[in-house]
């Protein structure tokens, strides 16, 4: 079977692009798949084993969207895919859908958010999305019913390698060695772009009430700088440890003791789902779907009110030390995996079929 992943966003570590990740190298064992993106990042295509023949097709989204669509729909037609599987946050992937008009492709759209930037245009364009795919896919349920309303839709779970994520004592010493981490401190995690969906700003907060015996280690694609210089005006300097994004990101989960995750708003959340696997403790918002809860070990909190949020911090409670992981196979991608694999075989013949 020959698949075409399109990544509406920039191929780096952050949420969609992992996703596909994620399902590449477990699907390229059975398929040739491409991989189309306006930029690709080194760091994420390191972790990627590039076989069976696979293509990766770099196209500005944003700068010209006719060049694009012409460049995009050539792609397709060259390349006879079975199925062509469109990732992004809104009606806005109705763009890739055009691309594919009258194509014999299967073509999925496949959300991964709950907000949306272009809120007018995602209102304009969502009739024409809701039309012409094939399948609906979505990261959650919230995500699903937040774009598609009542139209069908599947939720697919967001896969991650299980056994990556186990805490290992090596990693965890090695880290916080690293960054100078002392063995009596409390290493509260948190991952994700800098943005304000992710909502560091409230990390500052919490660090005000939180003494040095609390350390942040905040690690983050995008511009880190409106965020540092936050840090250091409010004389919270020797509290925070912050790093780029690294393709070997399941180590630093072994380094920390809990893990913070106050999202303003998700499609999933997956980085909670990783910090569960590796047997943390962890404290969320409130807003993210949840699906995300795989362990008696995961928090919903409101963002409203910081006092539970440093009550649970300060527990010194067993959750903290034991490290024992859940095991859910929900999230196991190979799981996952094979029964997309499953989806897009049944799709595909159907398709056929009607022809």
């Amino acid at each position: 079977m020959k698949i075409l992943e399109i990544c509406t966003v920039e191929f780096s570590l952050t949420g969609i692009p992992i996703h596909i990740r994620n399902y590449y190298n477990e699907l390229k064992i059975k398929n040739t798949v491409d991989i189309v993106a306006s930029k690709f990042d080194q760091k994420i295509l390191k972790t990627m084993s590039l076989k069976n023949g696979t293509q990766l097709f770099t196209i500005s989204r944003n700068k010209n969207p006719l060049h694009y669509l012409y460049r995009l729909r050539k792609i397709i037609q060259l390349g006879q895919y079975d199925v062509i599987h469109i990732h992004g946050n809104s009606a806005t992937m109705s763009l890739e859908l055009f691309a594919c008009y009258k194509c014999n492709s299967v073509v999925v759209v496949h959300t991964h958010n709950t907000e949306y930037k272009a809120k007018k245009l995602n209102i304009i364009l969502r009739p024409y999305l809701l039309k012409h795919a094939d399948l609906y896919f979505a990261a959650s349920k919230d995500a699903g019913e937040k774009l598609y309303g009542n139209h069908r839709f599947l939720v697919i779970n967001n896969g991650i390698e299980m056994k990556d994520f186990k805490f290992n004592s090596k990693y965890r010493n090695i880290i916080r060695k690293r960054y100078k981490i002392f063995r009596n401190q409390i290493l509260l995690g948190n991952i994700g772009t800098f943005n304000f969906q992710k909502n560091q700003e409230f990390l500052l907060e919490l660090a005000s009430h939180l003494s040095k015996k609390y350390h942040f280690m905040v690690i983050g694609e995008g511009d880190s700088s409106s965020f540092i210089k936050k840090v250091n005006n409010l004389g919270l300097k020797d509290k925070f440890t912050i790093i780029p994004p690294t393709n070997n990101i399941n180590q630093y989960y072994s380094a920390f003791d809990i893990f913070l995750f106050p999202s303003r708003w998700e499609g999933l959340g997956m980085v909670a789902v990783e910090a569960e696997t590796s047997g943390l403790k962890c404290l969320v918002s409130n807003k993210i779907p949840k699906e995300v809860k795989i362990s008696s070990k995961l928090y919903f909190l409101s963002l409203r009110d910081i006092e539970p949020w440093i009550k649970q911090i300060k527990m010194r409670d067993k959750e903290i030390y034991d490290r024992t992981p859940s095991l859910s196979s929900k999230f196991d991608i190979e799981i996952c995996a094979k029964k997309l694999q499953k989806i897009y075989i049944r799709a595909v013949k159907q398709k056929n079929e009607n022809i």
